[in-house]
């Protein structure tokens, strides 16, 4: 059993699984121990049963409050009524006396994409938001990640009475290791006192947050606190209880060792964020980083970490050069352009993701990142979620990602034709140059909007009605919702190899009209003038008449331009025909599949 409270996240998984991550994050950090429906299974059938046993276990509920509904029981429930599982949850909790706290997603909350839900079970939901919303409990709609984060962190003072029940256990487990713990004492002070500095005769970090580890196990303030573990696991202790002065004391013992060790500044930067907003956090890192000679990497990411945006990536990139064999850097980055950080990713941010989780697969995978983090655990954290990500990012193919714009050469009658295909459907512009001439010249867009955009459709059909015979390059970028330029891609075509694509994927979606009957003025005339359109693709064509020998030869004069008909478009055959046979050589010496087409007479 662990010593940390339970609590249990209520939300509805296919569209507010980021946000639950983020709130079992957030939980984890303040000393709970978060669980969730997934966790536990999705077993068929029923799951109420289920769900009871859980939350009978748990301290209390936090539920997450969208605009699905989510999946429900197969029949209503006999208290509740016709309720989604989600609903369930927290009436259920209620029920048992349990404490549920209701966190409130406005429209505008970035959540995962999913499927939208039927009216009827729209309405449902909405029927249930409005009942819960003149209830004490609730806070005010939540539009940012950032305003869920702060959220739960309000709830701190609440939760703080959950953890009682736990300290007693803490207690009663203190109780029967006494003696080993005056044993332990009375060794300590056999050796004398030990420095809050880093004695190299003793041991490397690594031996450091093995003890840390030990201490975490055993729970409970360590009395008369002395080396960099100790300060740390009581600066924990204090935080959780909501003693910050204290802890703030103890995280300033610790981090006046200046170890090597990330996790115990992020908390630290958390801590303070929290407690004393951005500024207040920034200012109070800043005074401590110039007492720190020097100052670590650690401490410099954390300081990164707390500025906004391009400024935060611009400086974690920057300690990143500086300092490549920091592995902590490279999945930090890889945050900056992850669906958690940007809600939509654009391929821009796919590309840039993945990048960078790749450097932190290698660095871990060198031994490069666990031992950066004192607590092993937080470590662990990382490197799962990691390998989450790794699985999202690489479902997506890298043809895709680096080659997010194509383009095919059309031939029609009035000429050559550009069309660009865009895999990122929410991009604002397109650019192109052909053969290096000029600049970049936009497509333009369409006069209606985009779905995905609300903007003006692009244009991707782009004529170039004097594109001569021969090889061709084509240069594309495009600007995508960020407003950011990617590219440009260079693209290339020949007219030959398109001319003879088009001509013949035209053959195979028109093949039973390759010929044709005419009856006329006594004569028994076959046409071949749909296959003549397409001559600058064929080599040869042979035919029959009432057989499938393909034993004669039907000749024309060859070309190199499209839909020309020419002037050989038909021959004369005995009245007695029935139907011919035709098969294409077309010029790459591939034959195509024989036709058979039947005469209807008049």
């Amino acid at each position: 059993m662990s010593p940390r409270p339970t609590i249990f996240i209520s939300s509805v998984s296919k569209e507010l699984r980021s946000a639950r991550q983020l709130v079992a994050n957030t939980l984890t950090f303040l000393g709970y121990e978060p669980v969730w429906q997934d966790i536990f299974g999705t077993e068929g059938g029923d799951l109420r049963e289920m769900l009871r046993t859980q939350i009978d276990q748990c301290k209390g509920v936090v539920q997450l409050i969208g605009q699905c509904y989510g999946a429900e029981p197969p029949t209503p429930d006999p208290e509740f009524g016709r309720v989604s599982y989600t609903q369930y949850e927290a009436l259920y909790a209620r029920k048992k006396g349990k404490k549920v706290w209701y966190l409130f997603m406005d429209k505008s909350f970035p959540v995962d994409l999913h499927e939208p839900e039927s009216d009827d079970v729209q309405q449902l939901q909405t029927a249930y938001r409005n009942v819960l919303k003149i209830d004490t409990h609730l806070f005010h709609p939540l539009a940012t990640r950032e305003a869920l984060e702060a959220g739960v962190l309000k709830l701190r003072d609440d939760l703080t009475t959950l953890r009682r029940g736990a300290k007693r256990w803490a207690l009663g487990v203190a109780a029967i290791l006494c003696v080993i713990a005056l044993l332990v004492i009375w060794l300590v002070r056999g050796q004398g006192k030990i420095s809050t500095q880093i004695d190299k005769s003793q041991g490397t970090l690594e031996k450091i947050a093995q003890r840390f580890e030990t201490l975490s196990t055993n729970g409970g303030l360590i009395q008369n606190a002395k080396t960099p573990e100790e300060h740390y696991h009581n600066a924990r202790i204090h935080e959780l209880g909501g003693n910050f002065s204290a802890a703030r004391k103890e995280y300033s013992d610790y981090l006046f060792s200046n170890l090597e060790a990330l996790d115990p500044w992020l908390s630290y930067s958390a801590m303070l964020k929290s407690a004393e907003g951005k500024a207040g956090a920034i200012e109070a890192m800043r005074y401590l980083g110039d007492k720190l000679k020097p100052p670590t990497i650690s401490y410099q990411t954390a300081l990164a970490l707390l500025e906004e945006g391009e400024a935060r990536l611009t400086k974690l990139k920057t300690l990143a050069e500086a300092n490549p064999d920091f592995g902590p850097l490279p999945w930090l980055i890889s945050q900056e352009f992850s669906e958690a950080r940007k809600g939509d990713q654009t391929l821009a941010d796919q590309r840039a993701e993945k990048e960078w989780l790749e450097k932190f697969r290698a660095a871990n995978a060198a031994g490069k990142f666990e031992k950066f983090f004192l607590d092993k655990k937080e470590a662990q954290k990382w490197i799962e979620t990691a390998q989450v990500r790794w699985a999202k990012i690489t479902s997506t193919p890298d043809k895709v990602l680096e080659n997010p714009v194509t383009v095919t050469a059309q031939q029609s009658n009035s000429g050559w034709a550009a069309i660009f295909s865009l895999t990122d459907f929410k991009a604002k512009e397109l650019f192109y140059r052909l053969d290096g001439k000029g600049e970049f010249t936009s497509t333009g867009h369409l006069p209606y909007q985009s779905p995905q955009t609300g903007l003006p459709m692009i244009n991707t059909f782009v004529p170039l009605p004097n594109l001569p015979p021969g090889d061709h390059t084509i240069e594309v970028k495009y600007t995508d919702k960020n407003g950011a330029t990617n590219g440009p891609y260079t693209l290339k075509f020949s007219t030959g190899d398109q001319q003879f694509a088009q001509a013949k994927m035209s053959l195979n979606m028109v093949s039973g009209s390759w010929l044709s009957f005419r009856d006329y003025e006594g004569r028994v005339l076959l046409y071949f003038t749909t296959l003549m359109s397409y001559r600058p693709a064929i080599k040869e064509v042979h035919y029959s008449l009432n057989s499938e020998a393909l034993d004669q030869t039907f000749k024309f004069k060859p070309t190199d331009k499209m839909f020309e008909v020419g002037d050989d478009l038909y021959l004369s055959v005995p009245g007695n025909t029935q139907y011919a046979s035709v098969q294409i050589t077309y010029k790459d010496g591939t034959k195509s599949p024989v036709q058979k087409v039947m005469r209807t007479q008049q």
